[in-house]
Order: structure tokens, then sequence, then C-alpha cells
């Protein structure tokens, strides 16, 4: 009896579906991954939308149907991958202002402490900021600083990244008064503070707002180096 038990225990293991259910699993697996390729490119799809359309008519003035007439979805589809248009909003100025800040990192890294100077600074920075201004999103950044003025969750974003970026600076400034480039003052906060606003916010409005007086990057850097050299 005990034998005839274990060879029927032994058919069952021997037609035991657990291939097949494995097999199912790994369809099932990458079913899922196709799924959430298709999600991540549908939410790409919209934020991209958005994008240009925040540019062109800013955040108040843009609606969920004009997103959605820009990307083509239906109002289902894109409520299926965002709840709200602020929830949109928020993202892209999330990852326009961890993009921003992640060049001027590496513009700053990529600047060698042996050969860095005030003025290369200001012109790599000068030269970001005017590849901002004529790229597709040229109006992003005022709607930003607009919405940040009445937003608080949108100002603390902003500030956290912009305070990296001030940081990142004064390090530099550090950097120059130890070389004897620049003259030593205790406030380097106060240095680095000065010159993000000299450099970036400066920078972009007037090449948005001059016009045919608007200045380049390189004509920029000249200006500021014959504004502030001393006379002797």
């Amino acid at each position: 009896m005990v034998t005839t038990q274990k060879y029927l225990k032994s058919i069952a293991k021997s037609n035991s579906p657990v291939k097949k259910t494995g097999q199912g699993n790994v369809l099932k697996k990458r079913l899922l991954k196709q799924s959430e390729e298709d999600l991540n490119k549908g939410r790409e799809k919209i934020l991209v939308a958005a994008r240009a359309c925040f540019s062109k008519q800013g955040f108040a003035g843009t609606s969920i149907k004009d997103i959605q007439d820009s990307c083509g979805f239906s109002r289902g589809n894109l409520y299926h991958h965002f709840k709200t248009k602020e929830e949109i909003v928020q993202i892209i100025i999330k990852q326009n202002l961890g993009m921003f800040y992640g060049r001027v990192e590496l513009i700053l890294n990529q600047l060698k402490d042996n050969d860095l100077t005030l003025t290369n600074i200001i012109n790599e920075l000068a030269r970001f900021a005017e590849d901002i201004t004529k790229g597709p999103g040229r109006g992003m950044a005022f709607h930003v600083w607009s919405l940040a003025m009445v937003d608080s969750e949108v100002r603390e974003v902003m500030t956290g990244f912009f305070e990296k970026i001030r940081s990142a600076l004064e390090q530099k400034i550090i950097i120059l008064m130890a070389q004897g480039k620049i003259k030593e003052f205790k406030n380097t906060q106060q240095l680095s503070v000065t010159l993000f606003g000299l450099v970036i916010p400066a920078f972009t409005l007037q090449s948005v707002f001059m016009d045919d007086k608007s200045l380049d990057a390189a004509s920029y850097t000249e200006s500021i180096n014959l504004l502030f050299k001393e006379s002797h």
C-alpha cells in the first residue's frame, strides 16, 4: 500500500504543471515589462506635449484639453497617466530643474582648478543660459519663476536646486581666492549669491527681453569684465 502511494505521488509530480507555470510567469513578466515600457512612453509623450503647451501659453493658460489635443490621447488615457494638470506641472518642473542643475554641475566640474578664472565661470554659465533661452522651452523659466511666487511646493523645489548651484559656485570662489585670482572676502556666500544672480537670471532676462540689443554669451562676458574692471 505504501508503495502504491509513493508511485501515485511520483506520477503526480511528473504531471505537475510547474514547468508550464514557470513559462507562464516568464511570459507574464514580459507582458508586464512591455506594458510598463508602453506606460513610460505614454507618460513621456504627454510630458513633451505639455512642455510645448506650457512654453507657449504658460501654466495657467494651458488646459488639460490643450495637452490632450497636443499629444493626441483620449481624455481617459491621459487621466490614466496623470490625475491632474498640477501633477504634470510639478513633474515637469522637477525634471527641468534637475537637468538644469546637472548641466551646471557638469560645467563647473569640467573647469579645472589650475586653469580656473572668474571669466571662465561666467562665460560657461552664460553659454549654458544662452542654449536654454534659444531652445524649445525658451519661456519655461519665467513661467516657473512666476508660479513659484504663489505655489509654495514649486518654490521649495526651485530654491532647493538653486541652492545647490549657489553652493557649487561658492566652492569655486573659495578656490579662486586661495589662488589669489580674486580678492579675499570673508563672506563667500554673499559673493556666490551675486555671481549666481549676475549670470543665470540676468543673462536670461536680457537675452529674451532686449530683442535686437541682446548680447550673446561672449559679448555678455566681455561686458561684465569691462564694467567691473578696476581702473588704475
